[in-house]
């Protein structure tokens, strides 16, 4: 049963963030993997692969949501931090790019 004012009993707020906060730079991340295989003398189907994977490979950062908190002129309208990729082969903490050699054996 709804109070003695009705349904809302509180004043309409506005959205103090106000317009575009929800949009930031745009998240780019580039993975390039470059594999040579070769097969293994004396076995059928044996065959060694060796390789770079490149994370990361232009080096591109990725920008966090600029600062919209108006309180504080200082930082209003400016990037505080880089994003970092959630998950990784190393986790999310790393810096630019990443540069790892791979072995592979299929037999």
């Amino acid at each position: 049963m709804p109070g003695p004012l009705g349904p809302c009993s509180g004043p309409a707020v506005a959205f103090a963030q106000g317009n575009g906060r929800f949009r930031s730079p745009t998240y780019f991340n580039t993975d390039f993997t470059i594999m040579k295989s070769t097969r293994l003398p004396g076995w059928e189907k044996g065959l060694l692969g060796i390789g770079l994977q490149f994370f990361n490979f232009f080096n591109h950062p990725n920008f966090g949501f600029p600062f919209s908190g108006v309180s504080d002129g200082q930082f209003f309208g400016k990037i505080p931090y880089l994003e970092q990729p959630p998950t990784g082969i190393l986790g999310g903490g790393r810096p630019g790019r990443m540069i790892q050699l791979k072995v592979q054996l299929q037999f």
